[in-house]
């Protein structure tokens, strides 16, 4: 199993359109994909709950988790039309964007 992460900045006023889009089309179509297995949303608490806990701030607005069977199964669901059709939109919206894989060595309840 494989995880990708991917992590993104919002353009100024665009952090709603950008959360709607990640939600309501582009994980919505890959959750539909052979070999998906999960995803989730994270967003990061506020900078003074962050402080109040002396803990480190992200440098994203975002952070889309998702778990794969394989990285096979992930990269098919890249080549396949309708991933440019859910995820270009959303480059519109963002200043940044920074991808990153892992392999789940151990997993509970995934």
């Amino acid at each position: 199993m494989i995880s990708l992460h991917v992590y993104m900045n919002a353009k100024p006023g665009k952090e709603a359109e950008l959360e709607a889009g990640i939600r309501d089309s582009w994980i919505a179509a890959m959750s539909k994909q052979p070999g998906f297995l999960r995803a989730a949303l994270l967003k990061p608490f506020s900078d003074e709950a962050l402080d109040a806990l002396g803990a480190r701030k992200p440098s994203h607005t975002f952070e889309v988790v998702s778990f794969w069977e394989s990285e096979e199964l992930r990269l098919e669901w890249v080549a396949r039309p309708v991933h440019d059709r859910v995820f270009m939109p959303l480059l519109e919206l963002v200043d940044s964007v920074a991808p990153t894989l892992q392999t789940v060595e151990h997993g509970w309840e995934l």
